[in-house]
């Protein structure tokens, strides 16, 4: 009895030791920060460039653009800027060695003003849609009459430069297409 008693005593000890040493070692010290690296793509208001900055990262670092992958430079307080002449907003930071925190992290696209003072978050999506909604009036404009090519209606709709350009180069490639093909150009 004594045996038996002093064994499931001297188990549950080192069970619960053992437990509670692996929560001591996984729990965070109380106080203690918890680390964080952000990006951000800015693009700049007419949409021929973008900035990408970024923080709380430890070099060395790449940046990806889906294309191609180029080394950052990372100042010792763990930040970086770089400018691309390009369109592109899509961004990720890269760790170079398999023991860095942060593995990879997507870049968040920020909003840039543009010319009217009105913020666009991502150029590009702007004018796609812009472009997509275009296409479909140019094409609905075409299948009634050929003779009037279509404008915008903007009152009372928010968007920006960059989306009505692509408004119109959408109307236009729409109205163009229906319009050819029923006179069997």
């Amino acid at each position: 009895m004594h045996r038996h008693t002093r064994r499931t005593v001297i188990t549950a000890l080192l069970a619960s030791s053992f437990a509670l040493s692996g929560a001591v070692a996984l729990a965070p010290s109380a106080g203690a920060a918890v680390p964080t690296a952000s990006c951000t793509v800015t693009p700049n208001a007419n949409g021929t460039s973008v900035t990408i900055k970024g923080e709380g990262f430890t070099a060395p670092r790449n940046l990806n653009d889906g294309e191609s992958t180029v080394p950052l430079n990372v100042d010792a307080s763990g930040n970086f800027q770089v400018t691309r002449f390009q369109k592109n907003v899509d961004y990720t930071v890269l760790a170079v060695k398999e023991d860095q925190n942060f593995t990879f992290v997507n870049c968040k696209v920020v909003k840039a003003d543009d010319s009217t003072g009105t913020t666009t978050g991502n150029n590009k999506m702007d004018y796609k849609r812009g472009f997509g909604d275009g296409y479909r009036a140019g094409r609905s404009t075409g299948q009634k009459s050929c003779d009037q090519t279509p404008t915008p209606d903007k009152s009372g709709q928010q968007h920006s430069d960059t989306y009505w350009k692509g408004w119109q180069s959408g109307a236009d490639a729409g109205f163009k297409k229906t319009c050819n093909s029923h006179n069997g150009g």
